[in-house]
């Protein structure tokens, strides 16, 4: 049989909530350790580690408002189990199932068999054959409990679903997709314990549970009535775009681009702005199928796009057609001239700045609007009284900045082409 340390009597009401002290909490350190369930631990931690910089703040969300680590937390805050057979786990299973499967059981314990589950994952459940199948058998239970009425039942509905996600990974697509068409109705819940306790489990599944299957449940929501499902909804995108291969996201690039179209014209400005978010996270994955997209959309809404790439720092390339005034911009950021060799030699900037201009004709091609009219005239005046004498001896009284102030000697024919490229 399966024992637990800290909970003898599966029913025992002294043990039902975890969070509260109960006598036999007295007697968990004289359990014997199990192996396993250090190793689920370690597991656990791992995962928790590294969605932990990406975790949505509660504070934002107001009070009774969850994390994504205050689900980490709470993965291994369960009690202590261990596992002798696989008859042993489908017991406990079948227990749990019949708990869970009936609304009229006592709210303690349903948010104890849903603890029970994860004690088992931590013991090392996964590693036994039938496991997955009874699982399976599960989905109404889960169903179940995330519709329940009690805010905590449905947050330790949704811990477990997550922890769930973050053991199994992709082995966990069956359940995923039953599962998450009932947590997108906890989103718009005025109790933000249900609500964000959705989110966050949606999270979870999509950092861990890559499976194309789920894409079209988020982007049908994308266009839900409720504003905050949608806003939600293009959040998980952009997350999914964020987290998944290429390979993953091909078999539905037209679904990802319509529905990125819809949201970039969606009646909400935050829906929008995680809409042009998304816009660029499909750019990352698929540029040509992005620019398409991009030339379908009116000018004010391309422009959105331009100016959501510039406030976020981003790398990601423009379409074809923004690429000059884009790269024109970029190259005034950039420092004109080379540095001096390690030899001390220095190298003529007149000729660094022919070839950057021969090489960045085009879509390249620097504005004339960018050069110092004034400062040309000066230079070409300059050039052409000093024929007998060092060209640019008189650099050093232009404005800074100016072509004509570089330093270096140069000969009368570098200065004539360095001249014919400012006209």
């Amino acid at each position: 049989m399966i024992q637990s340390a800290n909970d003898k009597n599966f029913d025992d009401e002294d043990s039902v909530d975890g969070n509260r002290p109960s006598s036999a909490s007295s007697t968990s350190s004289k359990a014997p350790p199990s192996s396993r369930r250090n190793v689920g631990m370690g597991t656990t931690r791992r995962l928790g580690s590294s969605t932990l910089g990406s975790k949505s703040s509660a504070a934002k969300e107001g009070a009774g408002a969850v994390d994504e680590e205050d689900f980490i937390k709470a993965f291994d805050d369960v009690p202590v189990v261990q596992i002798y057979s696989s008859r042993d786990l489908e017991e406990s299973i079948n227990k749990i199932r019949e708990i869970l499967s009936d609304d009229k059981h006592d709210w303690e314990q349903r948010v104890n068999a849903l603890k029970k589950i994860r004690s088992l994952l931590l013991a090392g459940a996964a590693e036994y054959d039938n496991f997955f199948q009874h699982l399976r058998l599960l989905d109404g239970a889960f169903k179940l409990s995330a519709k329940d009425l009690r805010s905590q039942v449905v947050r330790e509905a949704c811990i477990t679903l997550g922890h769930l996600s973050s053991v199994l990974g992709n082995k966990f697509d069956h359940g995923a997709e039953a599962i998450m068409p009932t947590i997108f109705n906890l989103i718009p819940n005025s109790a933000k314990i249900m609500a964000t306790s959705g989110v966050v489990a949606v999270r979870l599944i999509i950092r861990h549970t890559h499976i194309p299957r789920l894409i079209p449940v988020i982007t049908s929501n994308c266009t839900s009535k409720s504003v905050a499902v949608r806003r939600r909804c293009f959040e998980f995108l952009d997350l999914l775009l964020q987290e998944w291969q290429t390979h993953s996201l091909e078999r539905h690039i037209s679904v990802l681009a319509e529905t990125i179209k819809k949201g970039i014209h969606d009646a909400d400005s935050e829906a929008r702005i995680e809409a042009r978010k998304c816009y660029w996270g499909f750019h990352s994955h698929f540029s040509r199928e992005a620019e398409h997209l991009y030339h379908t959309l009116e000018s004010s809404y391309q422009k959105a796009l331009q100016s959501h790439l510039k406030n976020s720092d981003s790398i990601v390339s423009l379409p074809q057609s923004d690429r000059s005034s884009s790269s024109s911009q970029e190259s005034l950021n950039r420092p004109l001239s080379a540095k001096r060799s390690p030899t001390g030699s220095t190298t003529s900037r007149a000729s660094t700045v022919s070839t950057k201009s021969v090489s960045t004709t085009g879509s390249l091609q620097r504005s004339r609007s960018d050069i110092d009219v004034n400062a040309a005239a000066s230079a070409k005046s300059k050039v052409s009284s000093s024929s007998g004498t060092t060209p640019f001896s008189s650099a050093a009284a232009l404005p800074p900045g100016s072509y004509a102030s570089l330093d270096g000697t140069t000969t009368k024919a570098e200065g004539k082409r360095f001249v014919s490229v400012i006209e």
